[in-house]
């Protein structure tokens, strides 16, 4: 079996930025509460490098615990969160956005953000099993 670096979850503890050990993301909302029905936004800012030179993602983590991979930059979309969810990112602002159109009780979970540069995305090589 021979698997892309792309379709493997994403969450890593970004030891790809070690070079510089400057490249740190932050999220600006750390616990909201919402009203059914009501729009939500998550934010997520990158420093120490530009976010063009990274994938970037948003994640759920449910009461379950397992992460569910949300969007993708570039309008890709997991499973069941297309049209509920959003994501945008504003490269220029380093600037990744989330948001829930209408929350819902289905949508109480932790979220987080996350990247990926693009050299080690290209870098990964296909291992035969």
């Amino acid at each position: 079996e021979c698997r892309s670096a792309g379709t493997e979850l994403k969450e890593q503890k970004m030891e790809h930025f070690s070079v510089t050990g400057q490249v740190a993301l932050e999220q600006h909302v750390r616990e909201l509460t919402a009203q059914e029905g009501t729009g939500v936004t998550f934010q997520c800012s990158m420093s120490g490098d530009d976010m063009s030179d990274y994938f970037m993602y948003w994640y759920q983590q449910g009461p379950g615990g397992s992460l569910e991979w949300i969007y993708q930059a570039g309008d890709t979309y997991g499973e069941g969160f297309q049209g509920q969810f959003k994501g945008s990112v504003e490269s220029s602002q380093n600037r990744f956005t989330l948001q829930i159109e209408a929350a819902k009780q289905g949508n109480e979970a932790v979220y987080f953000c996350g990247a990926r540069d693009f050299s080690a995305f290209f870098s990964s090589r296909c291992q035969q099993r």
